[in-house]
């Protein structure tokens, strides 16, 4: 029995360290202006060939598209790729007058697009709790995608270290967490961001990475939401 127990934490927590790093490389992706020195790597050392925690056939077409960006960069990714992505990035996010698809959830729910409304503060309070605060609380709202998904790796990570050492319960009440923020924030709103990116964007880095943020929050509800049920059962 014991040695079941051990062989079942051992799996839950792969699990979640999968789980851990894909959000985490999502949220590094979108964090601030594109790193160069990143998404080198990322195109340079194939890891769109094979993702950690994704799969499903909406996750595997997310891969194909990425796949397919990764194909049309040069050999070693090239000053001219940066630049086109750099460019697409300015564009979509940014804007000269109009931000095409905006990157904070606080957006999507008042008819003005503005920024730092009720959303963003119950984010922060979903920080704080874990005693977080992003890395420019004056400037950056804190209900940017890039920040909703480092915190939702952060806590897989965390449910899976609780998992290793054989605590169920933490395990149980971090993944909860992690999946009620989840369903209440960015899966709220990310549909709607992808289609903006898939109808708006010129190369398929966007499309591709919208895509498998849409796929990697679904599943995060689909395969780990069963904590949730554990700890309200509680």
């Amino acid at each position: 029995m014991g040695e079941t127990t051990m062989a079942a934490d051992d799996v839950r927590a792969a699990v979640l360290g999968e789980a851990g790093v894909l959000f985490t490389l999502l949220g590094r992706l979108f964090h601030g202006v594109p790193d160069r020195e990143l998404i080198a790597g990322v195109a340079d050392g194939g890891l769109f060939d094979e993702m950690p925690f994704a799969t499903g056939a909406d996750a595997e077409a997310a891969r194909e598209k990425l796949a397919t960006w990764t194909s049309q960069c040069a050999s070693l990714f090239s000053d001219d790729d940066f630049h086109a992505l750099s460019a697409d990035y300015t564009r979509l996010f940014v804007g000269a007058r109009r931000v095409l698809a905006p990157m904070w959830e606080s957006v999507y729910f008042n008819k003005d697009r503005m920024v730092f409304q009720h959303q963003t503060f119950e984010v922060r309070a979903a920080y704080a709790r874990y005693g977080l605060e992003v890395d420019a609380l004056s400037h950056e709202p804190d209900d940017h995608l890039a920040y909703e998904l480092l915190f939702i790796g952060r806590l897989c990570h965390m449910g899976a270290e609780a998992a290793r050492r054989g605590d169920a319960a933490e395990a149980d009440r971090v993944v909860a967490d992690a999946v009620s923020f989840a369903v209440c924030h960015p899966m709220t709103w990310v549909p709607q961001w992808r289609e903006l990116v898939e109808r708006h964007a010129r190369c398929d880095f966007y499309r591709g990475y919208a895509a498998l943020v849409d796929a990697a929050l679904r599943q995060l509800e689909d395969e780990l939401g069963s904590a949730c049920a554990r700890v309200a059962a509680a």
